[in-house]
């Protein structure tokens, strides 16, 4: 039993991204991530607007951010965004949201764009205090260069 419930606590670990990690998240890590080469495909910077929608963020919730989203929806989900928000309850709100949205798109992916398919399966969603990170990029190089955040 115990060493079952390591193994479940180990994958959960892992499956978040959630490594241990000591600092809240930055808009300065999504670039981080991109200069990684963590991404294989062309990223554009998405407005304000979009994110509130997207993630179900009160506007007066939402500090900080960026978001960098692939420019090809159609064969690819890549997206790297980081939320700062105002408390720790409207990040764990953020967090739910995120997981939720990745969750979905894994979904349709399934069926109308298969390629995308690991790259939403490796997905990262972590929340440290009140910020949450949001990665979809290259399953190969991703959980390296978030590890690699400092």
């Amino acid at each position: 039993m115990k060493k079952s419930l390591l193994i479940f606590l180990l994958l959960a670990a892992i499956l978040t991204g959630c490594a241990g990690r000591a600092r809240p998240y930055t808009v300065d890590d999504a670039r981080a991530l991109i200069d990684a080469g963590a991404f294989d495909g062309e990223l554009a910077e998405v407005p304000s607007s979009s994110i509130l929608a997207l993630y179900g963020v009160e506007e007066g919730k939402l500090l900080e951010f960026v978001s960098f989203q692939t420019t090809s929806t159609a064969v690819s989900c890549e997206e790297v965004t980081v939320l700062v928000l105002a408390d720790t309850s409207s990040a764990e709100a953020a967090e739910s949201a995120c997981r939720e949205r990745i969750a979905a798109e894994l979904e349709n992916a399934k069926s109308y764009s298969p390629a995308a398919v690991p790259s939403l399966e490796a997905a990262i969603v972590d929340r440290v205090e009140n910020t949450v990170l949001i990665a979809v990029g290259n399953p190969d190089k991703l959980p390296d260069a978030v590890a690699g955040l400092k």
